[in-house]
């Protein structure tokens, strides 16, 4: 015969079983949406997002003025009441991105009357127009300096916009220290989350080809400038920012290097040749694709696609993500980091007019991980 248990022994036990599991706060599938969207071909605007795909969006972008005073500038037509009340309807979260010159965001943050100033014009517009919060898309603090000013910021618009009311985050470096000073005690107690922009390792500015947004650092890297996953790594580890305000980015976008206009590869084959680097939007990849010039590959180190056309007189190498590339670093992040979330920019980039291949595959893969971390979406 078992001996009744005391009502608050039995109390502990039933609010352990009760209890969330680790990490199974609801986890974060973000966008980010621009308001130029609405004349792309074919057109994407608020009624063509599917929202029960999302968690958050982030409405790109407002930000200071060129008066340096504190002021907004909105471009005209930015404003689409249908955003809000489609995403509301659905349970999606809206933020309003403020963005623009770092050197306003220089001149602005130091000086507190500025400061305040642009704070306050922050929240009233986040107020007025009903999105959920803000984000900063500050590309970037460049000295200790900048970044404290930041942190002040930060600090002035959360005052007017209380946590657990309203929403404020950051899209940051994916390599702080290399790209981006930040102040990371003292922001981390004021932001929601941070969007790491883990992609953009190689481009226009690098003097070779190589991988838009790798999921892991392949060796054959001639500068070794990153993936998503040594970014994790650091801000987990270095920056000591807490998992579940982690939100990895993956890009819907890629780009096209001259490789074979040159004619010039490293040792080993890598492919060293960059004389420039158009944007190729994964719309434009399956464009691509279909002509059946182009083939599709996979760096089995990097865990990253990228097309070749050996006949191509001029950008015959094109990095970008394909669904398989995109679900894995979902799967990455979720389960395997456990992280807060993950998020793409840019929201239309995948749209063929049709569906949207990259969204239903980070979708997928989300539903997919939140099930497995008993979390749910």
């Amino acid at each position: 015969m078992t001996r009744a248990l005391k009502p608050s022994l039995a109390a502990l036990i039933l609010t352990l079983a009760l209890a969330p599991t680790l990490h199974a706060a609801t986890p974060r599938l973000l966008a980010y949406y621009g308001y130029w969207d609405k004349w792309n071909v074919p057109p994407y605007t608020a009624s063509t997002i599917p929202y029960q795909s999302l968690t958050h969006i982030v409405h790109s972008n407002i930000g200071p003025s060129n008066k340096a005073d504190g002021s907004l500038a909105v471009p005209a037509d930015f404003l689409e009441p249908n955003l809000i009340a489609r995403a509301h309807a659905a349970g999606v979260k809206v933020e309003i991105c403020i963005s623009g010159s770092a050197y306003l965001f220089v001149v602005i943050d130091a000086d507190p009357t500025l400061r305040a100033t642009f704070a306050q014009n922050i929240a009233n517009f986040a107020i007025a127009n009903g999105y959920d919060g803000v984000d900063f898309d500050y590309e970037v603090p460049y000295s200790e300096e900048q970044a404290d000013n930041f942190t002040q910021l930060v600090k002035d618009v959360r005052n007017l916009l209380p946590a657990g009311q309203y929403l404020i985050s950051a899209a940051v470096s994916s390599s702080p220290g290399g790209y981006g000073v930040y102040d990371f005690p003292g922001l981390t107690p004021l932001l929601d989350f941070y969007n790491v922009m883990t992609y953009d390792f190689h481009g226009a500015w690098t003097n070779h080809a190589g991988h838009n947004s790798p999921l892991y650092l392949s060796p054959l890297d001639p500068g070794q400038e990153g993936s998503l996953n040594t970014s994790t790594g650091e801000y987990l580890t270095t920056y000591g920012v807490p998992a579940e305000q982690i939100n990895l980015g993956t890009a819907f976008y890629g780009y096209a290097f001259d490789v074979y206009g040159l004619w010039f590869f490293c040792a080993n084959d890598q492919l060293c040749g960059n004389q420039g680097a158009p944007t190729v939007t994964y719309s434009q990849v399956e464009q691509l694709l279909k002509t059946g010039d182009w083939f599709e590959n996979w760096d089995d180190l990097a865990d990253a696609p990228y097309l070749l056309d050996p006949s191509a007189p001029t950008f015959g190498f094109i990095t970008y993500d394909n669904p398989t590339s995109t679900s894995r670093k979902v799967s990455y992040a979720l389960s395997q980091r456990h992280l807060g979330g993950v998020f793409m920019w840019e929201l239309s980039q995948d749209y063929n007019g049709t569906t949207q291949p990259l969204l239903n595959a980070m979708h997928s893969a989300f539903e997919a991980a939140s099930r497995e971390n008993g979390t749910h979406f």
